[in-house]
C-alpha cells in the first residue's frame, strides 16, 4: 500500500470517529425541562387571596362565629315558627306583629261561624287582658302536631279537623295548656292553624278555634 492510501485511510478512520462522537453527543443530551409555573403578581400591599374552607351546614349559629352556613328550614318548620310568633303576639297584645303572619283573607272559625282573623282578635284584645298570660306556658313543642292534606285522609273519623288543605298547604294543631286567667277564659283548649306558602315563609289563612267572647 501506498503512503498516500494509507493516509487517505487513516483520515477517514478519524473522520468517520468524529462523525459518530457528534452524533453521539446529540442523542444522549438531556431532554428539555418543562417551564415552572409563574405566581400570579399582585400589587404591592395587597394580602394573598386564600380559599376558604366552609364549615358544616347547621340549623343554628353564633353571630360570634366568623363564618356560618345554615340549613333552610323544612317547610313544616317554617309552618311552626309562623303558629309560635302568632301566639307570642297574641300574649303581647301586639297587633302590628300578628298582622304580617295573616293571609289578606285569613279568618277564624269558632265553630258558631267564620269571621276575618284581623277583626276578631281585636275584639279579643279590647274585651279580655291577654297579658296576664305572659311568662306562662301556653303550650309545650312537643305537643305541636304538623300535617299535610295526605296526613288529614289518614286520621280516624273521630280525629277528623274541621279544615281542608290543598296540597302545598300546612296545618298545625297546637294544645293549649293554659286557657284561662282567673275567671276569664282566653282561648280554647286546642288551635287549629291551616298555612300557605308565601315565599320563603308560611302565612295563616285559618284558624279553628271553639271560643266565644264574653
Amino acid at each position: 500500500m501506498s503512503r498516500a492510501s494509507k493516509r487517505f485511510s487513516a483520515g477517514s478512520w478519524l473522520g468517520a470517529l468524529v462523525l459518530c462522537a457528534s452524533c453521539g453527543g446529540r442523542s444522549a443530551a438531556a431532554p428539555p425541562r418543562s417551564a415552572e409555573p409563574v405566581p400570579a403578581r399582585r400589587a404591592p400591599g395587597v394580602a394573598e387571596q386564600r380559599a376558604e374552607v366552609l364549615p358544616e351546614a347547621t340549623n343554628v349559629g353564633n353571630t360570634r362565629d366568623q363564618w356560618l352556613v345554615l340549613r333552610a328550614p323544612a317547610a313544616s318548620g317554617l309552618a311552626r315558627e309562623a303558629v309560635r310568633d302568632f301566639l307570642r303576639a297574641a300574649v303581647n297584645e301586639a297587633p302590628e306583629r300578628m298582622d304580617p303572619l295573616l293571609t289578606p283573607q285569613a279568618i277564624v272559625d269558632t265553630g258558631a261561624g267564620k269571621q276575618p282573623a284581623r277583626t276578631f282578635w281585636q275584639s279579643r284584645f279590647s274585651a279580655l287582658d291577654y297579658t296576664e298570660l305572659r311568662g306562662q306556658m301556653l303550650f309545650r313543642e312537643a305537643d305541636l302536631e304538623t300535617f299535610r292534606a295526605e296526613d288529614l285522609a289518614r286520621l280516624p273519623p273521630a280525629r277528623r279537623f274541621p279544615i281542608e288543605l290543598s296540597t302545598d298547604e300546612i296545618a298545625v294543631r297546637v294544645p293549649i295548656r293554659v286557657s284561662w286567667a282567673g275567671r276569664a277564659r282566653l282561648f280554647g283548649d286546642e288551635l287549629l292553624f291551616r298555612l300557605q306558602p308565601a315565599g320563603a315563609r308560611y302565612e295563616i289563612a285559618e284558624i279553628s278555634e271553639e271560643f266565644r267572647l264574653p
